[in-house]
């Protein structure tokens, strides 16, 4: 963890907008979880759920953020706000401010031809940068990092170990890239070929031929990129990721696509090429697109849905294939009672049969010859 500074809770207060309840001049120089923390650490409860309330009362913190209106447990000092979260996050910023690792470019990186480098600029060891690239004021790259010839990335931005950025990749300002991501990637771009001349072989008639992609990424400004995910470049044109999007670990992004303002895109998700998302789009975890869909602004994909269809605006889906989330929890819901269904209806044929003068279906069947 980064240094940390220490503030008394009245100076957190007014830093945060927020309320003091207890004493102000109590020291704080850490943050930590309700389980975790000591009498010098700031937690937070979100809700004032009384199973939270407990947890707090038997933490050891020295001061906790609130929402407004609740008290804090005799002897611990608190921040009442609107949004404790939102709050907890602007401490971490003040209590424990980020450091930079690398300033200057190592001598064991590796620069192109006609690199612009701007002021401020951190590369560390056996980074490559490719030929004619620019890098913006204060970003800091990671060692081991690959930046493809041609590609320009905007100031203050933080690519960690191991990422790998195609050529003409373009990023914008204060994007985070985590360690082990592929931007720029061909697409998954194939055709079937008739084999002709020497290589013909009535065992393989068709071969799959390579549509070269020749188009590019653009990652927009405040967009963080999550460890070991994969944005592939367009065919064409350009893959989008838009301004603020956040993406989790292990996401693959398809050629062609289009991410909206503020997206969320969680775990183990993957979009299929040409799919466009609108603005404030969430995608949960193991959630699968298919391809050339238009997802609309505000819509929620539930976790490990499989969406085929078009979504409209602020449309929330769940299951696979996607249906209408409220439909999707009543079917969940009646799966545990499918085997009572079950003997409910082979009893009420039988009775029926029986009224009927009928054998009931599986009864009184000769045995065959």
């Amino acid at each position: 963890m980064s240094k940390s500074r220490t503030l008394t809770v009245g100076e957190l207060a007014r830093e945060l907008g927020g309320e003091v309840l207890g004493s102000p001049d109590r020291p704080i120089s850490g943050v930590g979880s309700l389980a975790s923390a000591g009498p010098r650490d700031l937690v937070f409860v979100s809700e004032a759920m009384s199973k939270h309330m407990a947890e707090l009362s038997a933490s050891r913190a020295g001061a906790v953020i609130l929402p407004t209106g609740v008290e804090p447990p005799p002897g611990m000092s608190a921040i009442t706000v609107r949004q404790p979260q939102l709050s907890m996050a602007q401490a971490i910023d003040l209590l424990v401010p980020e450091e930079r690792t690398f300033l200057g470019v190592s001598p064991q990186a590796v620069l192109g031809r006609g690199v612009e480098i701007a002021e401020a600029v951190g590369i560390g060891p056996l980074v490559y940068v490719g030929d004619g690239v620019r890098i913006g004021k204060g970003t800091e790259i990671h060692p081991g990092t690959t930046i493809g010839r041609g590609s320009v990335i905007g100031e203050n931005c933080t690519i960690y170990s191991g990422v790998r950025i195609y050529q003409e990749t373009t990023l914008g300002n204060r994007v985070i890239i985590h360690g082990g991501a592929v931007i720029g990637a061909d697409g998954f771009g194939f055709v079937q070929e008739q084999v002709q001349g020497a290589d013909t072989s009535p065992r393989e008639p068709l071969r799959h031929r390579k549509i070269r992609q020749v188009g590019r990424v653009e990652i927009e400004d405040d967009v963080e990129i999550g460890a070991n995910t994969a944005i592939d470049r367009a065919a064409l044109d350009v893959t989008r990721i838009g301004r603020g999007t956040k993406i989790d670990n292990l996401v693959q992004v398809a050629h062609n696509c289009q991410a909206g303002k503020h997206c969320i895109i969680v775990g183990q998700s993957g979009i299929s090429g040409s799919t466009v998302l609108g603005d404030y789009v969430t995608i949960a975890g193991q959630a699968g697109l298919a391809g050339h869909l238009k997802i609309g602004s505000r819509a929620i994909v539930g976790a490990q849905s499989g969406v085929t269809k078009d979504l409209l605006e602020g449309q929330i889906v769940l299951g696979s294939p996607a249906i209408d989330a409220r439909q999707a929890r009543k079917s969940l819901a009646l799966i545990d009672s499918l085997p009572d269904f079950k003997r409910a209806i082979a009893s009420h044929e039988k009775r029926l049969a029986k009224l009927e003068g009928k054998s009931a279906p599986g009864e009184g069947d000769e045995p065959p010859a």
